[in-house]
């Protein structure tokens, strides 16, 4: 086990703070959450309810996996997240609405055809390689490296052929405000003020969604009127049928799955990433065994499709790296109907936190929970634990659809870049975190990277 101080980079405060919410409100979430099985968040503002945390496998598994009929998308998520491109698919859809989204989609990410995009997650990796290595030594913030890289791929996997006519700095420029005010529109759905009202950096957000809207929209109708049978994921969509109905996606529909593909599908694992590599820049020892790795698999020859499941220690290094840091730190729901799950009466309308971030540090669940030891998913070690102890993607009906594809690409761009080069912490101030759509590093994550 490798230990170090920014591992756990705040004290969990006794009272909450709005100033604190609006920057990374897991700091507001109480000490017992790290030890019990609920806990309590006090109200940011007198007048608003408390937040219930669920920090208990066996009360998540009830919530996400055994009861999930009973509870649906809070209220808070709604609100925060839904906007004129994306209220249309299948994260926000409900009932038969989403079922039948999540059966026509599912066929684009069967392992098959996640596996066949290796060599487009090898590409988008090499691409950053030889930009770094043009470079030389020297020090990059690995959290727009992998931002750059991750949206490269998805562009590739999402529209294939079709991604050459996106304007990609442009996208993510206006994609960029659109994802760093969430924090703030959590705090207003939380303080019951309209989104109406305004915060930091407002307008140029609400300008970069409805640039992506009719950026979206526009790349759907070119899809469409092109025709033909593509395989790429908007391909896959554009040809899907429910097969109950046969039923197939309005443009509407298209449009909010194609974004909500794009964001989600580069976003978490760029995130992912860059705490990854920070991680082993702080653990040498642990990068140089999966370097290891790596080399006995690989050799010299470029990574296939059939050594994902040869790379095992990779894949324990970005399990464990989740487990830390996870992307999402919280799974919302809301109570369609009153229910008891465990010591918890929950009444209709309520919503509750199952609480990744304080699951994966609780310290009856994991042995020193705040140091970083990729051996803890050995499949030895990870014998017998909870399903529900370790939820990066979530977990039942709604699991994210994207997890094989997230894990499979990390695997690749993580083996193809420690092949290359090595990476080092570089002195600066402690870590502080930021909880926007994901948890980053407030002031990134600056990595001396040198050319092997």
């Amino acid at each position: 086990m490798f230990h170090d101080p920014d591992f756990m980079p705040f004290v969990p405060r006794r009272r909450p703070s709005l100033r604190v919410a609006a920057r990374n409100f897991i700091e507001n979430w109480p000490a017992e959450a790290y030890r019990d099985s609920h806990a309590t968040v006090r109200a940011v503002w007198p007048i608003l309810p408390e937040m219930r945390l669920v920090t208990d496998p066996v009360l998540a598994e009830e919530v996400l996996v055994a009861r999930a009929e009973k509870f649906g998308r809070d209220r808070l998520q709604v609100e925060a997240l839904a906007d004129e491109v994306n209220r249309d698919s299948l994260f926000f859809a409900e009932g038969a609405h989403w079922r039948w989204q999540r059966r026509s989609a599912t066929p684009a990410f069967r392992h098959e055809n996640l596996l066949a995009l290796v060599p487009t997650f090898a590409k988008g990796a090499d691409i950053l390689a030889d930009e770094w290595r043009a470079r030389g030594k020297g020090i990059v913030d690995v959290s727009p490296a992998m931002t750059q890289a991750t949206f490269w791929i998805i562009l590739q996997a999402v529209m294939g052929d079709g991604a050459a006519s996106l304007d990609r700095d442009k996208y993510l420029a206006a994609l960029t405000p659109a994802l760093s005010t969430t924090a703030w529109r959590f705090l207003y759905a939380q303080m019951g003020l309209p989104q109406a009202f305004p915060f930091p950096g407002k307008r140029k957000a609400e300008a970069g969604v409805r640039w992506l809207h009719r950026e979206t929209s526009r790349l759907v109708a070119e899809r469409r009127a092109a025709g033909g049978d593509a395989k790429d994921i908007l391909g896959l969509l554009l040809s899907a049928r429910d097969p109950e109905t046969g039923r197939v996606m309005s443009d509407s529909e298209l449009v909010s799955n194609l974004y909500i593909f794009m964001v989600a599908g580069h976003e978490t694992a760029a995130t992912a990433l860059a705490w990854t590599l920070w991680l082993l820049a702080k653990d040498q020892r642990t990068q140089e065994r999966l370097r290891a790795e790596i080399g006995t698999v690989l050799g010299s020859r470029d990574i296939a499709p059939e050594d994902i499941e040869r790379l095992a220690f990779t894949r324990q290094v970005i399990q464990e790296s989740m487990r830390l840091f996870p992307p999402g730190v919280a799974v919302g729901r809301g109570a369609r109907e009153d229910v008891t799950i465990g010591p918890l009466d929950i009444r209709k309308g309520d919503f509750l936190l199952v609480a990744s971030w304080c699951l994966h540090r609780h310290e009856k669940l994991w042995e020193e929970p705040n140091a970083f030891d990729p051996d803890r998913f050995a499949p030895e070690k990870s014998k017998g634990r909870h399903r529900c102890a370790y939820l990066p993607f979530g977990a039942g009906p709604r699991i994210c659809i994207g997890m094989s594809f997230a894990m499979i690409e990390m695997q690749v761009i993580l083996a193809a870049l420690l092949r290359q080069f090595r990476f080092r912490t570089v002195p600066g101030p402690r870590l502080t975190l930021a909880t926007n759509i994901t948890l980053r590093a407030k002031d990134g994550l600056p990595l001396e990277i040198e050319a092997l």
